[in-house]
């Protein structure tokens, strides 16, 4: 069972099966009921996780009948969704990362691939802040509302490469499956300096 993944009234978690090599099939990560057991839904493409890595699904509820899941990833999370739950079926999936990533991805196609063409190889790679920084949570729930708090870089490794970030803060309704409030900002495009 994914750790911290268990809804507050014990009903529902995410479970995984984790890898120990890679000579093993797996099956797919799940959202399941517990009492009585049933699958509500697969979550990913993928079937489990190696042992101690990156790819975990997480959860945080609001309440006992929504979760927002997504992926640790290397530098911060992926794939942000909201599954509502209703007489133990997911009555709706609002997809939040689809829309974040588009706004992140125009901005970084329009303004840095136009001025650096070369650099295709690199993209769009959400950074979480370290825990007990005085940023905001990337997201948290407010009632009938999602705030939203993002960050993302092309190179968080710090390359000396040509560098691009931008910031996202904006609401998501969670009545009508949007953003609202959108404040996008653009990051500087810059070279890092040699030492």
């Amino acid at each position: 069972m994914g750790e911290k993944s268990l809804s507050p009234n014990g009903r529902f978690a995410i479970l995984y099966p984790i890898r120990g090599d890679d000579s093993t099939e797996l099956p797919p990560n799940l959202l399941v009921c517990l009492k009585p057991y049933s699958v509500l839904t697969r979550l990913g493409t993928e079937g489990g996780r190696w042992q101690g890595a990156r790819g975990q699904p997480l959860a945080k509820w609001n309440g006992n009948s929504m979760v927002a899941i997504w992926v640790a990833a290397r530098w911060g999370m992926e794939d942000l969704a909201i599954y509502e739950i209703e007489a133990d079926e997911i009555k709706r999936i609002q997809p939040v990362w689809r829309q974040v990533y588009l706004l992140f991805n125009r901005d970084f196609r329009e303004r840095f691939l136009s001025k650096y063409p070369d650099e295709k190889g690199s993209g769009v790679i959400f950074v979480s802040k370290p825990e007990g920084s005085d940023s905001k949570p990337e997201f948290e729930f407010k009632g009938r509302k999602m705030l939203l708090n993002f960050f993302a870089d092309n190179k968080p490794n710090l390359s000396v490469t040509p560098h691009w970030t931008a910031s996202l803060h904006a609401v998501w309704n969670l009545d009508t499956a949007e953003l609202e409030n959108v404040d996008f900002r653009p990051g500087p495009i810059e070279e890092r300096p040699h030492y």
